[in-house]
Formats: structure tokens, C-alpha cells, sequence
């Protein structure tokens, strides 16, 4: 068997400019989510089967002081290119207090030599927040002056800003997205399984939004689990258990598809393996099928 690239290997690290997200080994900030994984062990695994990179994960994976979680990123030889904030956008009464909560994310990041701010504009501070109906024209106006603002503050910290379409967001479908690119200059951050959840073509975004993706999530689904999301007979968090997302290549969200589209339209910055699973013990072993997904998506960044 040939060797396999880019797994742990020194001369190829950052050749493929590949990161994974603490999302794939179950971290997230919500306290029912399941089993979490320290983050010791995921940046040791991490700097073993990827290119040492990652991105920042939620709050409180890494230390919030960032002396202290550059001294942990260093220790186990692993550098954050990315970091996402969820923000209330379109509330002109929250707009300070969320602006404020940005900034303080983003000086964190710039802190511990992150690149990019994934921002995702959510309905209200809860994790199980229903998503709300379409946005007036009033909420459409304060969300895209907010992300006016946020790209301001981002240039502060020299970050750059992908602000990212999610299912469950407040921008999630192709109008929502068209919408956003029209009335703002922010680039976007391209989540292929989010958006196949949503009910978007990931290809037809990268030509809408061509020139403005600043970061790419890489990810499948299994597309009877996910359709079943979109028509809402299957709760998220739920469909997570029951499999929605799969290694890369085994679902159908044809990611070699939205590779090449990409290569295509010149494309040169990060792509982050961001696959959200649920881990029922400390006995299950997430680290199999992130290898299952690497094996199949480096040759397609080579």
C-alpha cells in the first residue's frame, strides 16, 4: 500500500492547507451534546493524522486566555487558521452588547494566530433556538449593517470575515444567501453539508459567490437523513445520532463536485474537515472515520 499523504508527516504538512475542526471528535458547546473529548487529545490526534492545523473550536475548548492556549497549541505542534463566533444580527437592540462579543472573540483569535472569522448569524442565545420565520426588511437592513460593522472590526485585528450560511441559521437558503452577497461585501464561508441540508446547490454558491468564499467546510451527508431535516421531521441534533453526516465520499453531497468548482474559480485558502458527530461514551473512537474522510479528500486537494 502507498504511502498516505499528508497523514503526520512533516515534509507535507500544510500542502493541502487542510485543518480539522474539534468538531469531528464531538466537541461542541452544548451540555447535552454527549461524551466530550479533552482537548489534549484531540490536538494530539489532530497534530498524528492531519497537517497541524485546526480551527479554534467553541468556547471553552481552548483556554480563553490566549498566553495559556498558545502554550497548549504549542506543546502539541498544532497552529488555529479559523475560529467561528454565532451572533444575533438582525436585532438593532442587541447590536451593541453583539458587536462587542465579536470584537472580544476576534482579538482572541488574531491572539493565538488564527486567519479568518466564521461568523453565523443565529436566531437567539440558545442552542436549541427554533429557527424564526423569514426576516423582515427591517431585520435584513440591521443584519447587513451589523455585518458591515463586523467587517470592520475584523479588518482591526487583521482577520479576514466568511460569514457562513448554516441550516437552523438566520441565513440559510439560497435567497437568504443571494441576499447577503448582494447587500454586503463579506465573504462567506462555504459549508457543503449545511447547505445540502438547506436545500442549496453548493456548486451554483461557489459561482454566485465567486471570489468571496474565504473558507470551506468539507463535509457529506447522508441525503435521506438530511432531507429529512430540511422538511422538519427530524430534529438536528437527532439526525447527528442517527448518522446525517458520513465520512467524505460515502454520503451525497458530491464534494469531488464542489472541489473541482472551486478549483475552478481559483480558490486558495483554507479547507477545514468539519463533520458535527455525537459521542455516546468515551469508548466510541471518532478517530477512524476522520481517517476514512482524509483518505479520500486529500488526492482532491493535491
Amino acid at each position: 500500500m502507498g504511502e498516505r499523504v499528508g497523514f503526520g508527516s512533516r515534509r507535507s504538512r500544510a500542502v493541502h492547507r487542510l485543518a480539522l475542526s474539534p468538531a469531528c471528535w464531538g466537541v461542541n458547546e452544548d451540555g447535552g451534546w454527549g461524551h466530550q473529548i479533552d482537548a489534549e487529545r484531540v490536538l494530539s490526534e489532530a497534530a498524528a493524522v492531519g497537517e497541524g492545523a485546526i480551527t479554534a473550536g467553541p468556547p471553552g475548548f481552548l483556554p480563553d486566555r490566549s498566553d495559556q492556549a498558545k502554550s497548549l497549541l504549542r506543546r502539541q505542534h498544532v497552529q488555529v487558521v479559523a475560529g467561528q463566533v454565532h451572533a444575533i444580527l438582525h436585532h438593532h437592540a442587541t447590536r451593541g452588547p453583539e458587536l462587542a462579543h465579536i470584537d472580544g472573540h476576534a482579538h482572541w483569535l488574531a491572539a493565538i494566530g488564527a486567519d479568518t472569522l466564521v461568523l453565523s448569524a443565529i436566531p437567539e442565545r440558545s442552542p436549541n433556538a427554533a429557527r424564526p420565520g423569514p426576516l423582515s426588511n427591517a431585520e435584513w437592513a440591521h443584519l447587513l449593517h451589523l455585518v458591515g460593522s463586523v467587517e470592520h472590526v475584523c479588518a482591526r485585528h487583521r482577520l479576514k470575515l466568511a460569514v457562513q450560511p448554516r441550516f437552523g441559521s438566520t441565513i440559510q437558503g439560497p435567497e437568504e444567501i443571494e441576499r447577503l452577497l448582494v447587500g454586503s461585501e463579506a465573504g462567506v464561508c462555504l459549508d457543503i453539508a449545511h447547505l445540502v441540508i438547506a436545500g442549496a446547490d453548493p456548486v451554483e454558491v461557489v459561482e454566485l459567490a465567486a471570489g468571496r468564499i474565504q473558507h470551506v467546510h468539507l463535509n457529506d451527508v447522508d441525503p435521506d437523513v438530511a432531507r429529512r431535516v430540511r422538511e422538519g421531521s427530524l430534529d438536528y441534533k437527532e439526525a447527528i445520532a442517527r448518522g446525517l453526516y458520513m465520512p467524505i465520499g460515502e454520503g451525497g453531497a458530491k464534494v469531488e463536485r464542489v472541489i473541482d468548482a472551486l478549483r475552478a474559480s481559483a480558490y486558495r485558502n483554507w479547507y477545514t474537515l468539519e463533520q458535527e458527530t455525537r459521542l455516546a461514551t468515551s469508548d466510541d473512537r471518532p478517530l477512524g472515520r476522520i481517517s476514512r474522510s482524509l483518505e479520500y479528500v486529500l488526492p482532491l486537494l493535491s
